[in-house]
């Protein structure tokens, strides 16, 4: 899977492959001090690819064993869980001319929490 294999490689190149380019990343995370759920910034393709490029992904090259789950596809439509040792990211990709890209993640930390921002 591009999007994975390309982040944990840091072959930016398929990380564009697997990316609409109207593409967007979120997370939930829980304010430390008022136990309150909020979003944190959302993640852009932009963003996705030049972490990708910087090998942000490859300072878990040791750890790289995850699962893709297709959770249900419906016509052009399709829900995907990705585990990694890190993550948890909730996948929705919609099949474009050029084949299935995808278009928003919602994610957590397997394990802790991250900082609000």
């Amino acid at each position: 899977m591009d999007y994975a294999e390309g982040w944990y490689t840091g072959d930016a190149e398929r990380m564009k492959r697997a990316l609409h380019p109207d593409f967007i990343k979120r997370a939930l995370t829980r304010d430390p001090t008022s136990g309150e759920s909020t979003t944190r910034r959302a993640t852009t393709f932009a963003n996705m690819v030049a972490w990708t490029r910087e090998g942000e992904g490859k300072a878990f090259a040791g750890e790289t064993v995850y699962e893709v789950r297709v959770l249900v596809v419906f016509r052009d439509i399709a829900a995907v869980r990705c585990l990694s040792a890190e993550y948890v990211d909730h996948l929705h990709l919609t099949r474009f001319d050029d084949g299935w890209k995808i278009v928003n993640v919602l994610w957590q930390l397997r394990e802790g929490e991250m900082p609000p921002n």
